[in-house]
């Protein structure tokens, strides 16, 4: 992932091929220019392992190129979401919205509904404080910021990538995934997941424990009759509050993030 986001004019302007017999330049040039040459002249031979100066001359290319693409995404992201609430606003059918943002857009549907969610949990929508999101996601990292990014409230991610940090400059991708998964117990939250596969399967459970709470109800004669009827009850309890929960998840996540995905 990029340590810092580069201008998105600056990958357009020509610039000084790097030499691979000189050390990497501390900061990242454009590098538009120096893919397309890489391009065109590289071999199939292996770097020598004995003096790295190319091979570290290659990584770092690599990284600077991704640099871009990651600066792009974010950029970007704040479009996708108008687009996606423009064709629905003034496109009613689902199915036409759908056709509609496949025709036009070269990219899947999931690359959409991440890229929307990202614009809208780091507000760069929001002309005032996009600057501020885009800090946030750089500080993260690409990656990570994506991952982060189903956690709405930004003092909650803040607080989970201190802890992930555990007093280091940055976090390793698989200790941030940790920290979501405690984040996600501590809050009672579900993992992320599209409303048309984990509502049917949390409504269904809870059918099935009325189900079976109904028919305690019909046959009750003792004390223990009576306690598995309470118990059936406190989990059609804890079945609904999961039903719940996921409705409240998806109307603020789904409203911009999903919405692709059920165009």
């Amino acid at each position: 992932m990029a340590r810092r986001i580069l201008s998105a004019d600056s990958a357009l302007m020509p610039h000084t091929q790097v030499s691979l017999n000189s050390a990497p330049p501390a900061a990242g040039p454009p590098v538009l220019q120096e893919i397309n040459q890489r391009w065109n002249s590289a071999g199939t031979e292996l770097f020598d392992w004995g003096d790295r100066t190319a091979l570290l001359a290659e990584i770092d290319l690599v990284n600077r190129a991704q640099t871009v693409l990651d600066e792009a995404a974010v950029k970007i992201a704040p479009s996708l979401l108008r687009i996606v609430l423009t064709v629905k606003e003034n496109v009613p059918d689902p199915k036409e919205q759908r056709a509609f943002l496949a025709e036009h857009l070269r990219l899947d549907f999931r690359r959409v509904s991440e890229l929307c969610i990202v614009a809208d949990s780091y507000t760069l929508l929001d002309s005032r404080r996009r600057d501020g999101g885009a800090r946030e996601i750089e500080r993260y990292g690409w990656s990570i910021a994506l991952k982060l990014a189903h956690v709405r409230d930004p003092n909650d991610r803040a607080d989970l990538w201190r802890r992930a940090c555990s007093g280091r400059p940055k976090a390793a991708y698989r200790d941030v995934l940790e920290e979501i998964h405690r984040y996600r117990e501590r809050k009672l939250i579900a993992a992320p997941q599209p409303a048309e596969e984990a509502l049917p399967d949390s409504i269904g459970s809870a059918r099935a424990t009325f189900s079976e709470f109904d028919s305690l109800v019909r046959s009750l004669r003792g004390p223990k009759d009576y306690a598995q009827a309470v118990a059936a009850l406190e989990r059609l309890q804890r079945e609904l509050k999961r039903i719940r929960r996921s409705l409240r998840e998806h109307i603020g996540k789904d409203g911009h993030g999903r919405m692709a995905e059920s165009a």
